[in-house]
């Protein structure tokens, strides 16, 4: 989901919780965001480079919200929005960001990878932490997450509700499931393995739709895309479309049916028809990076990686409007126990 001199970057970089723009080297601090300079009682500066938008009710947002926990704590933190797509931007940022000011610059997504590849060679002395993503480089650490565990919970639940028609009454029993995805790559092909083996524990016979939105910032095409879905006879639709996602919660309860969140909890967006949220625990992950990196103990030029075993992923019913019945919940929790345990082994395209 990112030209050259600083003045170039001020109709496009976006200090968080600030309606102007402003260079990353910006002196005043903006709402919600810190100067760069590190106060003396600061833990240190560290800097979130934001590859979209926040608002994105999901990805970009559970990430903020370990920056945000950060600043809490006595970090000087900067978040840094950048045009979607702008990948001469992105580098540039980067190389901006990477001059000595920050302990240690923050990034993510696979839009990122071969870009942060480049940079980190450049800048060796700077430190990096990559979520979502893995860069092999000394000065990177890497941060992985096992989506297709929590993925698979997913695809059992949303199986679970298309053949038991008397416990959901918005369900067809049709048998169709869907999922609705932003942008093809590894970890979004990791996400659909993992809920279609969910499915097919259940019921093998059960209809997996897939489509893509091409896009994490487009909620129309996404509604237009699980709608289609919808009225194709799905009874839940899984979205894991970033900010393109919140058309798809909003399409489940345009039509009444159910769908399930992502990243972030979802499950009061569209109250009453998401079902759960598959939560990738990022900000948290994030927190434990930096606290790891303070003590010496993170491993730089490593991937440390996140599943259900760590509670790095995991399916929250919580704020749901109790539309999960109990023993379906209960179901679940004893599946992902399973696979936490390896009882259970998940397939996954990413190792």
């Amino acid at each position: 989901m990112f030209k050259k001199s600083l003045g170039l970057l001020t109709a496009a970089l976006l200090l968080v919780g600030c309606a102007t723009t402003a260079s990353p080297s910006a002196s005043a601090p903006a709402s919600g965001s810190a100067a760069p300079a590190s106060s003396a009682a600061s833990k240190g500066s560290i800097v979130s480079f934001i590859n979209g938008s926040l608002g994105d009710g999901a990805f970009f947002d559970d990430a903020e919200s370990g920056i945000q926990k950060l600043k809490a704590e006595g970090y000087t933190t900067q978040s840094i929005q950048s045009t979607a797509g702008n990948q001469v931007q992105y580098k540039s940022t980067l190389e901006q960001l990477s001059d000595g000011k920050y302990k240690y610059v923050i990034c993510g997504s696979a839009d990122l990878k071969d870009i942060l590849t480049d940079v980190a060679d450049k800048y060796p002395n700077q430190k990096y932490i990559m979520y979502d993503e893995t860069v092999d480089a000394p000065n990177v650490a890497s941060i992985m997450y096992r989506q297709n565990e929590g993925s698979f919970l997913a695809g059992v639940l949303s199986a679970l509700v298309t053949t038991n028609k008397d416990k959901f009454p918005m369900a067809t029993g049709k048998k169709i499931v869907g999922l609705v995805a932003g942008q093809d790559g590894p970890v979004i092909q990791d996400f659909i393995v993992g809920f279609k083996k969910g499915v097919e524990s259940v019921d093998p016979a059960i209809q997996v739709k897939v489509s893509f939105v091409g896009a994490w910032d487009n909620p129309n095409k996404g509604y237009d895309q699980a709608k289609v879905m919808y009225d194709a006879g799905a009874d839940v639709v899984y979205q894991v479309a970033g900010g393109s996602g919140i058309g798809v919660l909003k399409a489940a309860a345009a039509t009444k049916r159910y769908a399930i969140g992502v990243d972030s909890n979802q499950n009061a967006v569209q109250k009453g028809y998401v079902l759960a949220s598959m939560l990738k625990r990022i900000g948290d992950s994030l927190v434990k990076a930096v606290h790891d990196a303070d003590a010496g103990t993170l491993e730089f030029g490593k991937v440390t990686w996140y599943g259900l075993a760590n509670e790095g992923v995991g399916l929250t019913f919580e704020n749901n409007g109790d539309i999960v019945p109990a023993d379906i919940q209960a179901k679940i929790k004893e599946l992902g126990a399973k696979v936490a345990s390896g009882e259970i082994k998940v397939p996954s395209t990413i190792g």
